[in-house]
């Protein structure tokens, strides 16, 4: 019988003479100490049937077919400044390009991710069938947790063992890429502005700079190194610590295109040229690092390709099938544009 308002899960409850929770426990499959009795089970699906109260949680359960919609969860931030950052957006655009192209819907799962305690039951009402975790930091327990209660699940942005598929473009390639083209301009000093300490792509990227140094016999200047934001405002604070040095570097690579652009923007301000007084390097490939007037040097992933992966492998999952090796690492190359040069003597 169609119900003039929507109906709630109070209401189910009220028309079966049970409690709300047990109602809960039987419709979204949640986990809890009450026990519920197959006849009252039956009771409470056929009231749903009869009320037609269908979330998505309820759809599943009574047609016994998945929801045929992928989640998408930011490791980092909540949704508004996720799909805000041009690598999530261009990631997020590849999910939706393959989960349009199998018959899926995408739904984002708008609140930050804030320990199992407080957020796995929101991943485990019904709304997905699988999750697709972006930038998924290393001291997060997504991972772990959603493999506990069996919800499939692909990270995106990081390389996760355990059996968790994982999609990623090589950092250590692309930090390689990014420093053989500074040193061999000939710059002898070049720093680092780092991203989050507790991201894999900007510790492995801050890594690999490091070593890169050493094995161009270039000094590794403490100071020359500064981590901690993927972020404009700090940023372009960094970069101006760095250009405000006594002896300042020549070249800056940047761990992703959001510090490069910051970087490029403090030197202006302070009255040096780019690439004349310093070259910037970035990661990315920002859809902006072409049309800049300067023209970005940057090491490009691609994430469109990288976004599309993952949700094929998630659907692969979802489907019974293999979903291909795992970690998917992606190969990464440089662009070469018009922010570094040869250095100035200083």
């Amino acid at each position: 019988m169609r119900q003039s308002r929507s109906v709630s899960l109070r209401d189910v409850a009220e028309r079966a003479g049970i409690g709300v929770a047990t109602a809960s426990t039987v419709l979204n499959g949640s986990r809890s100490n009450i026990r519920v009795s197959d006849a009252t089970r039956a009771r409470v699906l056929e009231v749903a049937r009869e009320m037609d109260y269908q979330p998505n949680a309820i759809a599943r359960a009574l047609k016994g077919q998945p929801t045929k919609t992928l989640g998408v969860l930011f490791g980092v931030e909540g949704a508004t400044v996720a799909v805000a950052n041009s690598y999530v957006f261009t990631v997020w655009q590849g999910i939706i390009a393959s989960a349009e192209a199998a018959g899926y819907n995408v739904t984002v799962f708008t609140e930050m991710w804030r320990g199992a305690a407080r957020s796995s039951g929101m991943l485990r009402d019904g709304r997905a069938d699988g999750i697709i975790a972006i930038a998924v930091t290393t001291d997060s327990d997504i991972a772990t947790s959603l493999v506990e209660v069996r919800i499939p699940l692909v990270v995106i942005g990081s390389v996760h063992g355990g059996g968790v598929l994982s999609v990623d473009t090589d950092n250590v390639r692309g930090t390689e890429l990014a420093m053989t083209h500074l040193v061999g301009l000939g710059h002898t000093r070049i720093a680092h502005l780092a991203g989050r300490p507790n991201l894999s792509s900007a510790i492995e990227r801050r890594v690999v700079f490091h070593r890169e140094l050493i094995r161009a016999g270039l000094p590794d200047l403490p100071e020359f190194t500064l981590p901690g934001s993927f972020e404009p405002g700090p940023g372009y604070d960094y970069a101006r610590r760095l250009l405000s040095l006594p002896s300042r570097p020549t070249a800056i690579f940047a761990a992703n295109d959001t510090l490069a652009l910051a970087a490029i923007e403090a030197a202006k301000d302070l009255g040096l040229s780019v690439p004349g007084d310093l070259s910037v390097v970035g990661f990315d490939d920002r859809p902006i690092a072409a049309v800049l007037s300067a023209g970005l040097t940057t090491v490009r992933q691609p994430l469109m390709e990288i976004g599309a992966t993952g949700a094929e492998m998630l659907i692969s999952q979802l489907e019974g099938r293999d979903p291909g090796p795992t970690p998917r690492i992606f190969e990464p190359n440089l662009v070469i544009r018009h922010s570094t040069a040869p250095p100035r003597a200083l």
